[in-house]
């Protein structure tokens, strides 16, 4: 909500000018992710009872992406692109991780709806970046952060009320599979 706010005001948003197109960039929006994401892998490692190693790989994953998303941003000419794959292997890898953790054995169905609730927003990082003002501005300004405001509310606000409001379910399942080791 901060970094909305900080956007909204004028203080998390910057013109970059030196490209061939004036672009707008919303660095507001990548604080809030690195602060807000890695809290989600957290909280999604806990709940499938991962180790730390497994955890910090999420959370890594995540942290990459944006910054080398925020990187390109800043970027001109064909660098940005270059920092675009970057984000979007690094996109491609936590999918893949996410998604093996779906298809594991005995993985109840809050679970997979969290998971997949982040599937989804992330996949929409690198797409919005490719067709949003830090990549080639097919979409316009208004439509980029209608799509990005949405995306962030579900992976943040979404996830959290989902997460909540079946904790006591999550709760009972993890002490359930406590007491079959």
């Amino acid at each position: 909500a901060m970094s909305y706010y900080a956007m909204w005001t004028g203080l998390g948003v910057t013109f970059k000018t030196s490209d061939t197109t004036p672009r707008v960039i919303f660095w507001g929006r990548y604080i809030g992710h690195l602060i807000a994401m890695p809290l989600v892998m957290v909280d999604l490692s806990l709940i499938y009872q991962l180790d730390i190693a497994a955890m910090s790989q999420l959370i890594a994953y995540d942290i990459i992406m944006y910054l080398a998303g925020f990187v390109g941003a800043y970027s001109v000419g064909a660098h940005k692109w270059t920092w675009w794959f970057v984000a979007l292997a690094f996109a491609v890898l936590l999918v893949i991780q996410l998604a093996k953790m779906v298809m594991a054995e005995n993985v109840s169905e809050i679970a997979k709806m969290l998971t997949y609730i982040v599937i989804g927003t992330t996949c929409v990082f690198p797409l919005m970046w490719l067709l949003g003002s830090e990549g080639t501005a097919a979409l316009g300004l208004s439509q980029e952060v209608g799509i990005v405001c949405i995306s962030d509310l579900v992976a943040a606000v979404g996830f959290g009320l989902y997460f909540l409001l079946n904790y006591d379910q999550v709760m009972d399942e993890e002490s359930e599979a406590q007491q079959y080791v």
